[in-house]
């Protein structure tokens, strides 16, 4: 079994980078989220741009939702799949992996005021278009709409999936991260979705 101690200690390094970024957000700003400078927004509540957004239940395919452990963040929690072991622990991050695929749930702190300009600040501070790649936004918990961006080019051994949901004052990032090769097999573009769709659909906010 090919050894996942690089991808442990590459998750453990994130989630830091992660409470590092919230750090600074928090010593960065405080009070109404401010507009994102490089969109020239109004300077509107991003409570009045981040509702859940309505997903026809005619249309829209049953998806199970991941019901292994609870991943409980500030505002919001999510759960593992059924096979995922808790991986690290930081307090507001929390990683959780098997061998073909990992998840890390945090909050984040964001001066944006709308959906598109937290994904558009996201991905100018975290190598820009060439490397996050903005993709159809998606849907978290049956009504939260999510920025999502695709990352095939920091490691080749992964594909990152990354999803930013915004509602009321607060905002969370969920990367889906897919290993390749994955032990014992890797997943196919099918169970790749199907992971992501899992995940996805268990979040929740403390309001729901």
């Amino acid at each position: 079994m090919t050894s996942r101690g690089p991808r442990r200690r590459r998750l453990a390094a994130c989630a830091g980078l992660a409470v590092l970024t919230l750090t600074a957000g928090c010593t960065s700003g405080s009070g109404s989220a401010a507009d994102d400078p490089g969109d020239g927004g109004s300077t509107s509540s991003a409570s009045t741009s981040s509702a859940p957004v309505p997903v026809p239940t005619s249309s829209a395919p049953v998806v199970e939702a991941a019901d292994g452990g609870r991943i409980k963040v500030p505002g919001a929690s999510m759960h593992a799949l059924s096979t995922y072991k808790h991986l690290n622990d930081f307090g507001i991050v929390q990683g959780w992996n098997d061998g073909q695929s990992a998840v890390t749930f945090a909050p984040s702190l964001t001066r944006a005021t709308s959906l598109d300009a937290f994904a558009k600040e996201w991905i100018r501070e975290h190598g820009g278009p060439k490397v996050q790649k903005r993709q159809e936004d998606a849907v978290a918990g049956g009504k939260y709409s999510a920025w999502h961006v695709v990352d095939t080019t920091s490691d080749k051994s992964e594909i990152a999936h990354r999803f930013g949901i915004m509602f009321l004052d607060s905002a969370w990032l969920i990367d889906i991260t897919i290993y390749v090769p994955g032990v014992p097999d890797t997943l196919t573009e099918d169970e790749q979705q199907a992971v992501i769709d899992s995940l996805l659909a268990s979040f929740k906010t403390d309001l729901d």
